[in-house]
């Protein structure tokens, strides 16, 4: 990953963690709609929970929750990280978004990031085929669909800019398959496609043969991989894998 790096320092030294760009952003469509079939609660139930590892050991969470009301459908997604030296917390980050679609377009979005004390905000509605966007770094407008990143709705991998939620910016990125692998989740092993995010933003993210988020991955500044591990991913489909 090339942006968005939190870097520590400790005793004189630098001890650097990328936190997620494409995570933490929302992708904007290039006259690619969506397919209007992603059903969050029919493929994930009501919520998706990763383990955030470093190094192996786990620093955090990331969730991600669905409900709907009607024709409205809210998506709360939630990050927490923590790293500690010698037991000693010597970082912090935590993200929250809200959003509320309704067919299948997002009528409006809320980011509160606390990055170690640093606060960042964002927020974003939908008015006439028009987003406006509100940050702590400005203001701005974009025409057209928005689809998120979260990464439950697979319609993204068809986008190629990003608007990045931790700063307000766009990115333009590529995302290429790159061939399938078996992926953990709680129902067992599952067949998932390896996508590449390449160009401002570098990570890369698994879906499954349902699309299904399943897992990502992405190199910190000090060469070290974070890896999203399922821990609930496979909604209403987990017990019949197993089996």
């Amino acid at each position: 990953m090339t942006a968005n790096r939190c870097e520590m320092k400790i005793s004189g030294k630098t001890a650097a963690v990328i936190l997620v760009t494409v995570i933490f952003a929302q992708s904007v469509g290039t006259g690619v709609a969506a397919t209007g079939n992603t059903d969050p609660l029919a493929l994930y139930g009501d919520e998706i929970v990763f383990d955030v590892r470093r190094k192996g050991e786990n620093v955090g969470t990331h969730t991600v929750r669905f409900d709907r009301k009607g024709r409205a459908l809210f998506v709360e997604s939630r990050f927490e990280l923590a790293i500690k030296i010698l037991f000693i917390p010597v970082y912090s980050f935590s993200y929250l978004s809200t959003a509320r679609w309704r067919d299948d377009t997002i009528e409006f979005l809320d980011v509160d990031v606390d990055d170690n004390g640093e606060r960042f905000y964002l927020k974003a509605w939908r008015e006439e085929g028009t987003t406006e966007i509100r940050s702590s770094n400005g203001q701005g407008r974009i025409s057209g669909q928005i689809f998120p990143t979260n990464h439950w709705n697979a319609d993204v991998l068809r986008a190629s800019e990003v608007l990045n939620t931790l700063t307000g910016k766009m990115n333009n990125v590529r995302i290429e398959a790159r061939g399938q692998e078996y992926v953990p989740t709680e129902g067992g092993d599952v067949k998932a496609m390896r996508y590449a995010y390449t160009g401002e933003l570098e990570t890369e993210v698994w879906y499954d043969q349902e699309d299904r988020w399943v897992k990502m991955r992405f190199v910190g500044k000090d060469g070290v991989s974070i890896d999203y591990v399922c821990r609930k991913c496979q909604g209403p489909n987990a017990e019949s894998i197993k089996k």
